[in-house]
């Protein structure tokens, strides 16, 4: 063979032989060499499990080039507790290792080259856990799983990790279910609910909950309630099934359910003059007390912290006549049942009523939804219409409702509630709920305003008047048939631009309240009103024109928590009213009330306010009882009343946030004695 030619093939072959080695896959080049972790991230290392499941699977991973196999062991490590514990400031304690209250599937796990995750199973004894840990239930208690490998490396910061093992409690909310009924009455069914709560949620297990009455504790709660009520009869409460606290969830409600058919009976009672035979509530009975205690729950070593509630059925003698009788009442039945949520809505703060309707808005953001609920039957409802209402970063897209009078007659006027970054906008219903309102869009200031507004005069010729939420100050609008808007010329926008803050009022700002201007207020000046009422939830005063537009504090009225004074007259006894709702400190009791408006004129108002001459109250947390507790208290202290005049007949609806709604009618002609 020629020389050259076999030159020619050996250099062939030696450039090939370097294409074939340059083409080698180096990438492991750039891999750290095998090593074994758990599968988290440095820092990573604590993972909260609640006690209940018994047992966690925790991935082991070989990571690196895959070119060894190789054995690790689990095991566990105090050293490796205290090290993660100093980095991290934190003080996990290990559950002991030598009480068998855990172990582990397996003490090693073998790997091959190709070998990347596999598990080990952590197994608890929950009621020996749950028994261990209950000695100290404050310390943060774990299991630190750590590996150990004898072939190879364990990677720093994920050699150890922990379990920590956490209790759930459970509570009965409600400590007190209390309801009354009158003597004499017609036999009424009524379901509430008991919520039980539990403060870590399970993920993954359904935890029933068991419940029992126990009537051997009716003798102490006699003893500390000086109270001697007995033992329910049958039927008069009756307790639903056990709840089950689904996976996952919060809360579930218990129903409870009172049947006053169980104490009625047939009796003799003179109608019209005439004895008749009617099957009424029983006489002459005191109360029955059913005290309900959770037994047991379906999971070991779920704690209880308060896990009795008693079911009290009071009984009163039948109320005399009143001024006014309770139409209709809804009230909260949980805490997460307010009376709102019968209809659907999330919160509610103000109402107004028509000839209808008691009207009912949804204080929220998104959304708007208004409902208008009969005067006479609260199952009728319906709903108005809300088109065009409603923008993207309102605080509140509808916020208080009002009547408006027009030449025309009455129509709905509203609000939305500005944080002073939005618009401020009322609506008005000029052609009936059923059509779209039309906005009305005053310009921003900076304010929040539309918690509350009052309107006094009519649309052709008034004003609007509302609290500035953030400073106290009173702004008002007015009204000229064809728009809502700011004062122009020589008077500014404010009813009183500035109070004398003294300390008297020092607390109007950040409150939720309202002027009240008494009807036919004379005005000074330039259209200046001479003084108004203010209520806020922190306070209530009387106003006075000082100079201009400048007002201050005539008289400190004591009147903080009430809203929504409204001002009637009886035509058959010739006597006036002022009735308005009050909230106690705890926002889980309140009252409407009504008192007498002996001087009837403007210049009298604040006199009438000192006095508070209470001629008719009521609770609206429940039908009757005043010393009933509202399972669901009022959140923003706020409530409404508004007095109205329907065919002859004097309306009084009445609410509380969340606590409950009510609808009254007056006696008319009625004298208190």
């Amino acid at each position: 063979m020629n020389m050259k030619k076999i030159f020619k093939n050996i250099l062939l072959s030696a450039l090939t032989i370097a294409a074939v080695a340059s083409c080698a896959d180096d990438r492991n080049n750039f891999l750290p060499e095998d090593s074994f972790g758990f599968n988290n991230k440095a820092g990573e290392n604590v993972l909260t499990l609640p006690l209940y499941g018994g047992s966690y699977d925790i991935d082991v991973i070989k990571s690196g080039k895959g070119l060894n196999e190789g054995v690790v062991n689990i095991t566990t490590s105090n050293h490796d507790l205290l090290n993660f514990n100093k980095q991290y400031g934190v003080e996990y304690i290990p559950l002991p290792s030598d009480q068998d209250l855990y172990s582990f599937s397996t003490e090693s796990l073998t790997f091959g080259l190709d070998d990347v995750t596999k598990p080990v199973t952590v197994s608890w004894d929950i009621a020996k856990v749950a028994s261990f840990m209950e000695q100290e239930p404050a310390n943060q208690y774990c299991i630190p799983v750590a590996l150990r490998s004898d072939n190879l490396e364990v990677n720093e910061g994920r050699e150890v990790f922990i379990l920590n093992l956490v209790t759930s409690t459970i509570t009965a909310e409600q400590t007190l279910l209390s309801r009354t009924y009158e003597w004499e009455s017609e036999p009424a069914s009524e379901t509430m609910d008991i919520t039980v709560r539990i403060d870590k949620a399970i993920p993954g297990i359904d935890l029933t909950i068991d419940f029992e009455v126990d009537n051997s504790l009716i003798a102490a709660y006699n003893e500390a309630n000086g109270t001697n009520y007995e033992a329910a009869p049958e039927g008069l409460v009756t307790i639903g099934a056990d709840p089950v606290l689904k996976a996952g969830e919060g809360y579930v409600l218990l129903p409870v359910t009172i049947n006053t058919e169980a104490i009625a009976e047939d009796m003799e009672i003179e109608v019209d003059g005439k004895m008749e035979t009617r099957h009424l509530v029983k006489r002459n009975w005191d109360g029955y007390v059913v005290p309900l205690k959770i037994s047991g729950m379906s999971v070991d070593g779920v704690k209880v912290t308060n896990d009795l509630t008693y079911i009290v059925v009071k009984g009163l003698e039948p109320i005399p006549p009143q001024l006014f009788n309770r139409v209709w009442g809804i009230y909260a039945t949980s805490s997460t049942n307010p009376w709102q949520a019968t209809f659907g809505l999330s919160d509610c703060r103000n109402i107004t009523m028509d000839d209808q309707y008691v009207y009912v808005p949804q204080n929220a953001a998104g959304t708007p939804v208004l409902k208008a609920i009969s005067i006479i039957d609260p199952s009728v409802v319906k709903d108005v219409n809300v088109t065009g209402i409603g923008r993207a970063g309102e605080t509140h897209v509808l916020s208080c409702v009002r009547m408006l009078p027009t030449a025309n007659g009455d129509v709905l006027m509203a609000c939305n509630l500005t944080g002073g970054e939005d618009d401020f906008t009322f609506y008005i219903w000029h052609d009936g709920i059923d059509n779209a309102p039309t906005g009305y869009t005053v310009s921003p200031s900076g304010r929040r305003l539309g918690d509350k507004f009052i309107v006094t005069g009519t649309w052709e010729a008034g004003e609007v008047y509302c609290k500035d939420f953030n400073t106290g100050n009173i702004v008002r609008y007015g009204m000229d048939g064809t728009d809502v808007g700011e004062w122009r010329g020589p008077v500014a926008s404010y009813a009183r631009g500035r109070y004398d803050f003294s300390a008297s009022v020092l607390d109007a700002p950040s409150c939720i309240g309202s002027p009240y201007v008494y009807p036919g207020t004379p005005k000074a000046g330039s259209d200046v009103i001479s003084g108004f009422l203010y209520t806020s939830t922190a306070s209530g005063h009387y106003l006075a024109n000082k100079s201009g537009n400048v007002f201050a504090s005539a008289a400190d009225l004591g009147l903080g928590m009430t809203h929504g004074y409204s001002f009637f007259k009886d035509d058959k006894t010739n006597l006036n009213y002022i009735a308005y709702v009050a909230l106690t400190a705890s926002q889980d009791q309140g009252s409407v009330k009504v008192i007498s408006d002996f001087n009837g004129t403007a210049d009298g108002f604040m006199s009438v306010l000192q006095k508070n001459e209470v001629i008719f109250e009521a609770p609206v947390q429940d039908g009757m009882d005043a010393t009933v507790l509202s399972p669901c208290p009022a959140t923003h202290s706020t409530g409404d009343c508004v007095v109205r005049e329907i065919n002859g007949e004097t309306y009084m609806a009445v609410m509380i946030q969340n606590v409950g709604i009510s609808v009254f009618k007056m006696n008319a002609g009625f004298i208190a004695e």
